[in-house]
């Protein structure tokens, strides 16, 4: 069983290089990504956002799915750490009737929110059918 407060030092970005590659390494065998999903403590936050981005981005569509909205929550602000690398995951799920799904959940959200950066980035991002 893989320790995920110690994937979570490894991956910080004041580690070295080589520990953030060790600390995605050992990512590759966590079943519940959910861990990995913009953390948010004293601890872990933005210092393990890009590589946690890393991690999502290396999963499959069909692990990926139960987090579609998380995912593009992920881009309500296109500077935060690891944004871009999402993004470029989400361009390449295949599923694209729970991808749009997800997308127009998060577009009310976004509405709802009055969030209009957050509206303006996936209307920038909506893919064509």
């Amino acid at each position: 069983m893989t320790n995920i407060d110690y994937i979570m030092s490894l991956i910080d970005w004041n580690k070295s290089i080589n520990e953030q590659a060790d600390g995605i390494k050992l990512a590759e065998d966590v079943e519940n990504i959910n861990v990995f999903l913009q953390p948010c403590n004293k601890d872990y936050n933005k210092n393990v956002w890009d590589n946690c981005a890393k991690i999502l981005s290396g999963r499959t569509d069909d692990e990926l799915s139960p987090y579609l909205v998380e995912l593009l929550e992920w881009l309500q602000d296109l500077n935060w750490p690891g944004a871009f690398c999402i993004l470029d995951r989400l361009q390449r799920y295949a599923d694209a009737s729970s991808y749009n799904l997800a997308f127009n959940t998060c577009l009310k959200y976004a509405q709802a929110l009055e969030d209009d950066v957050w509206e303006n980035n996936l209307r920038m991002i909506k893919r064509k059918n």
